[in-house]
């Protein structure tokens, strides 16, 4: 019983130190007060997310197809000049 007790804190110690460094790596936030200011540093305002995220691509869709030209008989288009 000892043993299982003894493991169990340190696990909960090693949870709460994870969690602990999680939280000192996140940025602080900017100051809502200095930044409102006019000549505020916009590089310490702005937060920084990384890199932009990719443009969406999108298919183009297919070409309309032309009507059929009459008095051509039909599957026949005449030849484009």
């Amino acid at each position: 019983m000892k043993i299982a007790t003894i493991l169990l804190f340190i696990w909960m110690g090693g949870v709460a130190g994870v969690a602990t460094a999680a939280d000192a790596t996140r940025p602080a936030l900017p100051d809502p007060e200095y930044c409102a200011r006019r000549d505020a540093d916009p590089g310490k305002c702005v937060i920084q997310n990384g890199p932009p995220h990719k443009p969406i691509l999108r298919k183009k869709p297919p070409a309309p197809q032309k009507p059929p030209v009459p008095g051509t008989p039909a599957g026949k288009q005449p030849a484009k000049s």
